[in-house]
């Protein structure tokens, strides 16, 4: 199945304002960024951009700016949350997988810039991976690269891949590189905020580094994976500490899976884990 240049311009157009809808702009008298709203009365975008959080307006898709609040923050997974104002007939946006994106995918952002109003941008997915760890210490379930240029103000943006669903926000990762968070990540942070009005973390007591397995050491034991988390510093009196880990202790598994990363490692500390006992496997 073929489709003409014009059925395909219709198409990333259909999406363009599908989305648009449901995307306003943040202002402040230091911030401009972009809101998604992502569940009923609730404004997601990136808690990065939001260096300033008195007095800050929507600015709506149809032009008409209201006051917001922000209702909690992660700056750990950069993620944020502001109230939409009661009685406001704003549509929410359908959430997608970020799992089936693959490098070679088109992609739409949609957003707001500081000087220019309203835009979108189409991309391509330049590299997908597994979890890492946010500058500020948050754990994000997925690393999404998309060779996007957005301008100022657009941070928080829609990622909206080929279905027409929003897979996450746009934000600045590592090396100022433009990088998505994933809905996976955002979507339990939002709802730990809405009940907590925090994000509770889990702590070890542990300072932790991915080291390779030497290949006699693999074929020693058997092992199928080529790396495991080493521990390079144990805090006293800690719960790693009372549990009986020690220096140089090397980790190959976690309540029966096998730990090949840092990241692994940290994502036992997240919520729902959070107070629960863990088996690590030396």
């Amino acid at each position: 199945m073929t489709c003409s240049f014009s059925e395909l311009s219709a198409a990333l157009s259909d999406l363009v304002m599908r989305n648009r809808a449901s995307v306003v702009a943040i202002q402040g008298r230091r911030v401009a960024a972009t809101g998604v709203h992502w569940q009923a009365g609730l404004i997601v975008t990136s808690s990065c951009a939001l260096r300033q959080t008195e007095r800050l307006s929507l600015v709506l898709p149809d032009g008409e700016r209201v006051c917001t609040t922000v209702l909690g923050r992660d700056a750990a997974t950069d993620v944020a949350i502001l109230a939409l104002p009661a009685g406001l007939d704003l549509p929410v946006v359908s959430l997608g997988d970020s799992r089936s994106l693959a490098p070679g995918q088109l992609v739409i952002a949609v957003g707001w810039s500081a000087q220019q109003g309203p835009f979108s941008e189409l991309g391509m997915v330049s590299q997908v991976g597994g979890g890492w760890q946010h500058p500020a210490g948050g754990y994000i379930a997925q690393y999404i690269q998309v060779n996007l240029t957005l301008p100022p103000g657009s941070a928080g943006c829609p990622l909206i891949n080929a279905q027409g669903d929003v897979v996450g926000f746009n934000g600045v990762g590592p090396r100022r590189r433009m990088l998505t968070i994933p809905a996976a990540t955002v979507n339990p942070t939002l709802q730990q905020l809405q009940q907590r009005g925090k994000i509770s973390q889990g702590y070890l007591g542990l300072s932790l580094q991915t080291v390779p397995l030497p290949d006699t050491l693999k074929r020693q034991h058997g092992l199928r994976i080529s790396t495991a988390v080493m521990v390079t510093h144990v805090e006293p009196c800690r719960a790693a500490d009372q549990a009986g880990v020690r220096l140089g202790d090397v980790i190959l598994a976690a309540n029966d899976e096998a730990t090949e990363s840092v990241p692994q490692i940290q994502a036992l500390l997240r919520q729902p884990q959070v107070g629960q006992p863990h088996m690590l496997c030396q």
